[in-house]
């Protein structure tokens, strides 16, 4: 035993003799390595992360979700949460000529993602009835033809700009000034099926899919990592290792359109008492009182709430009765899949009231209804006039108030803000107490996750 310890402390002294050159440089080499690892660690490139996303809907590239384009760009202002044009790519405004001129000063700081500084000359909103004209490369003015309000916040749309590839001459790339880079954009002729989106340190992989149901599978067969904008989660509530999250859409509210040329739903009494004949309209959410978005300055939260009382409701129609108008025995309501349910618990308090209701499900937006059941986009700026003058074909009411329509011409012409606040406040107050729409709710919908 002795003997081989032996052997062995001698095998090891002759080989260090023979090899101190070489091991005292690994010894060198591999306190170098451990002091420098980390700093080259630091510089080596790692994989950034990369989320799938699946989006419902199936846009072309001038109809991308407003989300996704302000990921890639800006536009000349910015919208508040209180709804009010605060300047972006602008780094001032001003109004001139009473409302009929527009001046922004640009940012210098700018620069496209293919490094190309953005200037006066890139502004391309191309409106019909607005003059356009570049002062310099940072000063841009819009002449108007009429003073219009909320001009301010129709300039915070996403500028873009599109790039032919020198290879490839039918690919073009989309340019913005935002955090996110568009990496790679798939199509089935028009139609954007997927598009990558890179920044410094993420990879977002949007795909798009025509129904909420192939997203679901989608998310089921490892496809994506997460689904926007579901109606509801369904069975993916109690999904495996699944994170569901609930969001309120202040922007977009629930309510129930009456159409005021119909004869059975022309009487304003009869409309009250059916909006104080609706359920719960909470939801358990965020309750609508008005068709203005409940964080604008221009907000009235005085608002008639018609909180749900059914004898209320009966006493309007009693009084509807003997001021000799016609009460309708039938009514039809026209709804999408996603309120089904809310609309049969409205049905069955409408025949409490004698109003025998069918239901109708449809899948497009009905030219002619009686009354209907769907979810309203609300616009940044309290300016409604589109949705409630009498002239506009996009009035799903055919509403027609002359008080109303004098208000809402007013609104968009008054630059004021005080001015213009006390008038929004009253289009609120008449147009909730004529009720050519009952507002319910705030839409929800479901982000799914993978957790």
């Amino acid at each position: 035993m002795i003997k081989k310890i032996r052997f062995t402390y001698w095998m090891l002294i002759g080989f260090i003799k023979r090899h101190t050159r070489l091991l005292l440089l690994g010894i060198v080499l591999g306190v170098f390595g451990a002091l420098l690892a980390p700093r080259v660690m630091a510089v080596i490139p790692r994989p950034k992360p990369k989320e799938r996303v699946a989006v419902i809907g199936r846009p072309t590239l001038s109809e991308l979700p407003l989300f996704i384009q302000n990921q890639v760009s800006q536009g000349l202002t910015a919208i508040t949460p209180s709804g009010e044009a605060t300047p972006s790519l602008a780094q001032k405004y001003s109004v001139e000529k009473e409302g009929k001129q527009y001046r922004l000063t640009l940012r210098t700081d700018v620069q496209w993602h293919d490094g190309k500084p953005f200037t006066a000359a890139d502004v391309n909103y191309n409106f019909s009835d607005v003059q356009t004209r570049d002062v310099s490369d940072s000063e841009v003015v819009f002449e108007l033809k009429e003073p219009f309000a909320p001009f301010p916040t129709v300039v915070s749309q996403p500028l873009f700009r599109s790039k032919k590839s020198k290879l490839f001459p039918k690919k073009i790339t989309l340019l913005g000034v935002g955090p996110m880079k568009v990496k790679k954009i798939s199509r089935n002729g028009p139609i954007i099926t997927e598009l990558v989106l890179k920044s410094k340190d993420l990879i977002l992989k949007y795909r798009f899919y025509n129904t909420q149901e192939a997203a679901i599978i989608a998310f089921k067969l490892g496809e994506v990592d997460q689904i926007l904008e579901l109606s509801s989660p369904g069975e993916l509530a109690n999904w495996p290792n699944t994170i569901v999250e609930e969001v309120v859409h202040k922007d977009r509210y629930v309510a129930l359109f009456f159409n005021t040329q119909d004869a059975n739903i022309s009487d304003k009494s009869l409309r009250q008492a059916l909006t104080y004949a609706v359920p719960d309209k909470s939801q358990d959410g965020v309750r609508a009182l008005s068709p203005i978005h409940p964080d604008s300055w221009a907000y009235n939260p005085q608002v008639k709430p018609y909180e749900y009382n059914l004898d209320t409701a009966k006493r309007l129609l009693q009084t509807s009765q003997e001021e000799g108008q016609p009460v309708t025995k039938t009514l039809e309501l026209t709804t999408t899949l996603p309120y089904l349910t809310l609309a049969e618990d409205i049905k069955k308090e409408w025949v409490k009231l004698g109003i025998q209701t069918t239901i109708k499900v449809a899948t497009f937006l009905p030219e002619n209804f009686q009354v209907l059941l769907i979810a309203q986009e609300i616009p940044p700026d309290p300016d409604q006039y589109s949705l409630w003058h009498s002239t506009q074909s996009t009035n799903l009411t055919r509403y027609n108030s002359p008080k109303v329509d004098k208000l809402l011409e007013d609104g968009r012409q008054t630059i004021d803000k005080k001015e213009r606040t006390q008038i929004y406040q009253d289009f609120q107050r008449f147009l909730v107490e004529d009720t050519p729409a009952a507002f319910l709710f705030h839409y929800r919908s479901y982000t799914i996750k993978r957790s």
